[in-house]
């Protein structure tokens, strides 16, 4: 796997970003989360000079032994991607989480360039949104949406009211302003 250096994937002219779509209370990923880290990897295929970062800890409930983005990356690898190519982060807990420690962590010292933002149906509007806020507005952010998973159709009832507290927490803070904005996170989690 590797590490956690901007100037690492600062070398990849593309950037695929998959979002964690939780774990299941036995530790093993979600049907969301699969579905994602299968969205990638054929992603991955198409697109041959593209970073992957797997984004996401675990969500609600208990910390899994591995998060979401170890078992995203575990299973982009098994699909015949480049490890080299795979790269964590795996502390956020939700979709603003995503995008401001995404950030933070690999996007914040490098020159904008295309992103591929990997999710679920019912998630590729408010991630898309919420990437766009956290980000400087020269960052091309193209949503792609996975197969969808059972619980699909119950989690997106909760859209609507995730993307008015996602616009709210970061009303006032001008996007690609990711020290502001990870500061605010940190006191909030």
């Amino acid at each position: 796997m590797s590490g956690a250096s901007p100037e690492s994937v600062a070398a990849y002219p593309e950037i695929i970003v998959v979002l964690g779509g939780g774990m299941l209370p036995d530790g093993v990923p979600a049907p969301a989360t699969l579905a994602r880290g299968k969205a990638a990897a054929d992603l991955a295929r198409a697109h041959v000079d593209a970073a992957i970062i797997c984004s996401g800890s675990h969500g609600v409930g208990r910390k899994p032994r591995r998060s979401e983005a170890e078992s995203m990356a575990d299973l982009i690898a098994a699909e015949g991607i480049d490890r080299r190519r795979i790269f964590l982060e795996d502390q956020s807990r939700d979709t603003i989480g995503n995008a401001v420690y995404v950030a933070d962590r690999y996007l914040g010292a490098i020159p904008a360039r295309p992103i591929y933002l990997v999710t679920s149906p019912f998630h590729v509007e408010r991630s898309v949104e919420t990437f766009r806020l956290v980000l400087a507005p020269d960052w091309q952010i193209e949503g792609v949406a996975s197969a969808p998973a059972p619980d699909d159709g119950e989690r997106a009832k909760h859209e609507p009211r995730f993307l008015m507290q996602t616009r709210a927490f970061l009303a006032g803070i001008a996007p690609g302003e990711v020290a502001r904005m990870f500061a605010k996170l940190k006191s909030h989690h």
